[in-house]
């Protein structure tokens, strides 16, 4: 039967198949929960968590960390690293180990922070009924 179709038509239903079978086209705002360990700390190892919510279509990153989000500026976002900031704070993340390093300055410092986050995979949405 596809055989019969004008090769026009049949090239359209190729490429609406493989638009809709990308992952692009469904791609939605992905989650890191990260574990930070400041290496800079002079009394004892202090850890804090954080999450960075990051979305490739729109290349945008936001940190959350104790309720307070901060909508990161010059994102980068590859398939090996991605990298933002804002004022005084710069956070870069290798795709591959999902590793993260912070920097924070302040006036004559740099604060520097080392950790590692795991990509939080939401569950699959449920199917609602059909209303036919």
């Amino acid at each position: 039967m596809l055989g019969q179709a004008p090769n026009g038509v049949f090239a359209a239903l190729l490429f609406v198949t493989g638009v809709l079978a990308s992952p692009l086209a469904w791609a939605s705002p992905q989650h890191l929960e990260c574990t930070l360990t400041d290496t800079d700390s002079e009394s004892a190892v202090e850890q804090r968590a954080l999450t960075i919510t990051f979305d490739e279509e729109t290349t945008t990153m936001k940190m959350q960390e104790s309720g307070r989000i901060r909508n990161l500026t010059n994102v980068s976002i590859s398939t090996t690293s991605m990298s933002g900031g804002d004022a005084g704070m710069t956070i870069g993340v290798s795709r591959s180990s999902w590793r993260i390093v912070l920097q924070t300055y302040q006036h004559n410092s740099v604060r520097t922070e080392f950790g590692v986050c795991a990509l939080d995979v939401q569950p699959p949405q449920p199917k609602l009924p059909s209303t036919r």
